[in-house]
């Protein structure tokens, strides 16, 4: 449940294709420290690559990945195609080192590129904890950021340097940990990704009950969840990105969906949609898809998504429909426990109708798991949802994802499903 219950019970999605695990969803995509596994529970990697063509550095061209190779994990990227689709195999730019990925405890749960394209960040998890990758898309540098600590990666930040992210730290490592002056007390990072300088926002708790938080698209304001603990529920809170004029939004009691986070602020910054998680010992039971008003009114639900592996909302441009995950094997209990059994499918709602539907299913696409929706629309005005389609992926040797298009139609039920990719082979991460 991290990601999702992780990252929004974490993250506490979570960003992808690995199964201990998110999260968040994603994601993503558990509060407290005893919760960090929840995105251990999240069992397929989130990640996420950025979908705009003119881009002003290099690595807004290509599509990344973690793959697995007998020395460990190694960093990989391809072109980008024009429906967001990578133009070749992955080829490696960059090796982890230090033995991460060679064992099956380790994995990376997601990756998402800086709104400048110039870093990417790379959230994993090793047998002592959690880090954050930082990978220069010029020098083709990856380093730990920040260093000497344990903790998540929650999203960038837009606007100021653009490359900015939301961090989560958990746990100190070693005596060059970096401090305020005051001890280890933090709440919320903001970390630089260039230089791995810090500032903490005070969200008046340690960052151990926090769940998640998303900034708004022109950085403002921050949305965050905490909770307590697992049985506990939740809070909602808004915030300015510098910590002040917090506001407390509501409140979740503990129940079936009580984990609030997965937040994904409309591209207009109108609305913030988010999901709520189970909040029990079933880590991947569905989850409520939510949608607010960005002051925190109008709260009402949309639809079932699926809960607990951290995929992550995914807002059509025009800030009018949320592609989704849906689970679709609701009815078999094992798949509320194991991550494998998993049968999920990309789905749309309307967010003015609360009208749903689905777009791409197992049936459609031979492969268990449908997942990653990105928007594509194009310049004659035609607009599709590219997504990936695997089975669940070999701890051993990773997963075989293939990437189609659903060609959306005039008619909201139909969509032309296009394969647009051969079988990728030995994915840890995309």
């Amino acid at each position: 449940m991290r990601q999702s219950k992780r990252r929004a019970k974490r993250r506490g999605n979570r960003r992808a294709l690995f199964i201990p695990a998110a999260s968040i969803l994603p994601v993503v995509l558990v509060i407290l420290v005893g919760m960090l596994g929840f995105m251990a529970y999240r069992g397929i990697l989130q990640a996420h690559s950025a979908t705009k063509q003119s881009n002003p550095v290099d690595g807004g061209r290509y599509l990344y990945y973690t793959l697995k190779q007998p020395n460990g994990f190694v960093l990989a990227r391809s072109l980008k195609g024009s429906s967001g689709q990578p133009l070749s195999s992955p080829q490696p730019v960059a090796t982890f080192g230090d033995g991460f990925g060679q064992l099956e405890s380790d994995g990376v749960f997601f990756m998402q590129l800086s709104p400048d394209y110039r870093y990417l960040a790379i959230d994993g998890t090793r047998d002592h904890g959690e880090q954050v990758w930082i990978f220069d898309t010029q020098s083709l540098k990856l380093n730990l950021v920040p260093a000497n600590v344990l903790g998540n990666f929650l999203h960038w930040l837009p606007g100021a340097s653009g490359h900015a992210f939301l961090y989560r730290p958990m746990l100190p490592l070693g005596p060059n940990v970096p401090t305020d002056g005051v001890g280890w007390n933090p709440g919320l990072w903001i970390v630089d990704a260039a230089t791995g300088a810090h500032t903490n926002i005070d969200i008046h708790m340690s960052s151990a009950f926090l769940v998640d938080a998303a900034p708004s698209p022109d950085g403002s304001r921050i949305v965050y969840s905490t909770s307590a603990g697992i049985g506990m529920g939740s809070d909602t809170w808004l915030m300015r990105s510098d910590g002040s004029g917090l506001i407390h939004l509501f409140s979740t009691p503990a129940g079936v969906q009580s984990i609030t986070g997965m937040f994904a602020w409309s591209p207009d910054g109108r609305t913030i949609a988010y999901e709520q998680l189970s909040d029990g010992p079933s880590p991947f039971l569905p989850a409520g898809l939510w949608v607010m008003n960005s002051d925190g009114t109008r709260q009402h639900q949309l639809a079932e998504a699926d809960g607990g592996h951290g995929f992550t909302l995914s807002w059509s441009p025009d800030s009018r429909s949320i592609a989704f995950v849906a689970r679709i094997n609701t009815t078999d209990r094992q798949a509320n426990l194991d991550a494998q059994s998993l049968q999920s499918a990309i789905a749309i709602v309307d967010v003015a109708s609360a009208h749903s539907w689905l777009v791409a299913t197992p049936a459609q696409t031979g492969a268990q798991i449908n997942a990653y929706p990105t928007w594509i629309f194009s310049a004659n005005g035609s607009e599709s949802i590219t997504f990936a389609a695997f089975n669940p992926f070999n701890r051993v040797l990773g997963g075989m994802p293939r990437y189609w298009s659903a060609q959306l139609g005039s008619r909201q039920s139909h969509a032309l499903l296009v394969p647009l990719t051969a079988t990728l082979t030995h994915i840890v991460a995309l």
